[in-house]
């Protein structure tokens, strides 16, 4: 029987990679709970966007939001309820409670520090790197999204040694994307099959950077850019590079339907979840062959070295690669969620004895 108390606090947060994480591994672990087992999620009381659950009860507890709803509230919900054990899924876990089970995702702070030279990424970096340190030693467990973050986990912090579970990503939520049908009309710029489509944010492992230098080499090519920010200030935009800015999951995916490829020339990985979903939505996909990409996507991906731009998009286009099966069929949300299940099994509280 297990007893755990979910942190919630990132069904506030905008989606992103980590969030879909958290989101989707909730829902895969609440089809595969026996009914006896007190599992609860435990959410700030803004939360909007609450899943369904069948056997995950859903709390709303405290008045803060954000980190301090984290760091305060969440903290004092676990004290009053010692024998629940905490499960954090996004890198962050409070720091005055009991030792429970925490994803961290990557080590980046850590590892690239030159990604990090504003004052507000410096914080960010420090205080992330205080997490990775406190988490490593104290926790029970720790969850990892695949076999190059543990290594690179257990190699800055060898305290979390025989602590560390993969426990990774997958693409099944892919299925209930609707493409939106009138894209064409906000996107007019965009003529289907011809344009390179890339999902970035203003993070430098994102590399944003390639895929300006790569259009300049390639004028006769298109591409698009999807993401709020760019980091542009010292390199300019070329004509051929078309900057969309936000765009929804409905406009995201049909975007990448009928895309020619999808980019992603990222640096720094933990998973890389966007091109395993751009596999999944059919299309072919050119990303960088550093940190964990070659491990999620195998030989289903077209490999570039995201620091040399001299690269021949038609040429290596044309070249086959394996069929995408090959690497969807290794993930699936089902499989992730009972391998956290077995986790918790062994840290989830007393998960032998149940509550008395």
């Amino acid at each position: 029987m297990l007893n755990v108390a979910i942190n919630g606090k990132f069904l506030t947060d905008r989606m992103q990679g980590i969030v879909r994480y958290a989101r989707e591994l909730v829902c895969a672990l609440d089809e595969v709970l026996d009914a006896r087992d007190r599992v609860e999620i435990v959410v700030p009381p803004i939360a909007q966007d609450v899943p369904a659950l069948r056997n995950i009860k859903v709390v709303r507890w405290g008045r803060r939001t954000g980190i301090a709803w984290e760091q305060i509230d969440f903290a004092q919900y676990l004290l009053k309820h010692p024998k629940l054990t905490a499960l954090n899924l996004c890198n962050v876990a409070p720091l005055f409670s009991r030792p429970g089970v925490t994803a961290v995702h990557d080590v980046m702070y850590r590892a690239c520090p030159e990604f990090y030279t504003s004052p507000r990424n410096r914080l960010s970096r420090a205080w992330h790197c205080m997490q990775y340190a406190f988490v490593t030693r104290r926790e029970k467990a720790i969850l990892t999204v695949s076999e190059y973050s543990k290594e690179q986990i257990e190699r800055y912090y060898p305290n979390a040694r025989g602590k560390v579970n993969v426990v990774p990503n997958a693409w099944q939520h892919v299925r209930s994307y609707v493409a939106a049908p009138d894209w064409r009309d906000r996107f007019a710029q965009l003529e289907p099959g011809q344009y390179l489509f890339c999902i970035a944010t203003l993070a430098r492992n994102k590399n944003v950077r390639w895929v300006y230098e790569v259009a300049e080499r390639n004028p006769h090519l298109s591409f698009a850019i999807a993401g709020m920010r760019y980091e542009s200030d010292d390199i300019g935009c070329p004509p051929n590079v078309h900057l969309l800015g936000f765009v929804s999951d409905d406009d995201a995916c049909a975007l990448i339907r009928n895309c020619r490829a999808f980019l992603f020339p990222s640096l720094y990985e933990g998973f890389g979840l966007p091109p395993l979903e751009a596999l999944a939505l059919g299309v072919p996909v050119v990303c960088s062959d550093a940190t964990s990409l070659p491990e999620v996507m195998g030989p289903c991906a077209h490999y570039v070295d995201p620091n040399s731009y001299n690269v021949d998009l038609e040429a290596l286009l044309a070249k086959p690669v394996a069929p995408a099966y090959e690497a969807l069929n290794r993930y699936s949300w089902k499989m992730s969620g009972e391998r956290l299940l077995g986790v918790l099994e062994v840290n989830g509280g007393d998960a032998r004895e149940g509550l008395r």
